[in-house]
């Protein structure tokens, strides 16, 4: 359907563009001398056939879409159409001031209309070009909102696909380590092995839960951690400290779910495993401005190599972040006396538009 008709508002618009061109054609025909009732009388009903008329101008727009190698053979096309459907508005014209001519007071109508024939002419093909150039307009506008809307699609689904592989790669990696525990646990101390086992539980419940979103409250966020390093802290025991620094007013912000999970996940088994004496993973949250500002720390041995597998978590967690706030993120990750520190900075909840 021709995108004009097809929307009232646009339709509307398309209509009273035209009349600024009746009043022009009004203008013309009185500085050639016509009676200005003769010449409201044929334009008015004129610029309404042609306004319906070169609406086809949009089935030649479908038909030689643009760009093309073979403008010259367009340009043909467009001016032959031009041509012709110039001449069946003048015809128009013609038929018109025909039938009103046999009105008293509108008797030299059609004589004028004839002696107009070439200035309709021209004016039909200079006005079938100015719709064809609109609906080319039209097009190419349309084209572009299906083509961003297709490219939010596939970020969408690339941000879908990233947030299953990394549950994928989480969990296994995870219960692992955790089921190693707590067989370790069953002799040794039932008690706590019993107690990881419920631990474990509360967390694959509530990793299920927040896992089928995208976006999740930090306090969901936070407290999918804390049955985390509830379970860790039974494995590593006083090595294994947390402080929370949970800014007021941040508990309600969005976040992509998982997003600080893989980073607590790599202080752990990359700075605190590491340690024998261990030490404590930070997880600090605070408003700035019209940003929510998240850090993640942990104590590292300097003098050890990076692990194979820490980069990767960092990409996915800077990846997921760049595709869902481009530009208006900041996230920084590096070593500083001692201190493994990832600083995540994008825009609070009520500035990010949709």
């Amino acid at each position: 359907m021709n995108p004009i008709l097809a929307n009232s508002a646009r339709t509307g618009t398309y209509l009273l563009g035209w009349v600024p061109i009746a009043a022009l054609l009004v203008l013309v025909a009185k500085s050639q001398g016509w009676p200005l009732l003769e010449a409201l009388v044929l334009v008015l009903p004129l610029c309404l056939i042609g306004a319906f008329l070169f609406l086809s101008s949009w089935y030649l727009c479908r038909a030689l879409p643009l760009p093309a190698e073979n403008m010259s053979g367009r340009w043909t096309a467009w001016m032959a159409a031009a041509g012709i459907l110039a001449a069946i508005w003048a015809a128009a014209a013609q038929g018109l001031a025909w039938g009103l001519g046999h009105i008293h007071l509108l008797s030299g109508l059609y004589d004028r209309t004839r002696a107009s024939l070439a200035t309709l002419l021209g004016l039909g093909a200079v006005l079938y070009l100015a719709v064809l150039t609109l609906h080319y307009l039209i097009d190419a506008m349309e084209r572009n909102k299906a083509a961003e809307a297709r490219e939010a699609e596939m970020r969408i689904l690339a941000q879908d696909a990233e947030l299953r592989a990394l549950r994928a790669q989480l969990n296994p990696h995870f219960l692992f380590n955790s089921l190693n525990s707590i067989s370790a646990l069953t002799t040794l101390d039932p008690a706590r092995a019993r107690t990881m086992c419920i631990l474990l539980s509360d967390f694959l419940r509530g990793s299920l839960r927040l896992g089928e979103k995208r976006l999740v409250t930090l306090a969901e966020e936070v407290g999918l951690l804390k049955s985390y390093l509830s379970i860790e802290q039974i494995r590593f025991g006083e090595r294994l400290q947390v402080a929370w620094e949970i800014g007021p007013g941040t508990e309600g912000e969005e976040i992509p779910a998982l997003l600080l999970q893989p980073l607590v996940e790599n202080a752990i088994k990359h700075g605190i495993a590491g340690l024998p004496e261990g030490g404590i993973v930070r997880v600090a949250s605070r408003r700035e401005g019209n940003a929510l500002e998240l850090r993640v720390e942990n104590p590292v041995d300097e003098d050890t190599p990076p692990a194979e597998g820490l980069g990767l978590g960092l990409r996915q967690v800077r990846s997921r972040l760049q595709m869902r706030f481009g530009d208006r993120m900041r996230f920084e990750a590096g070593v500083a006396e001692g201190v493994h520190r990832v600083l995540m900075v994008f825009p609070a909840k009520s500035e990010v538009q949709p």
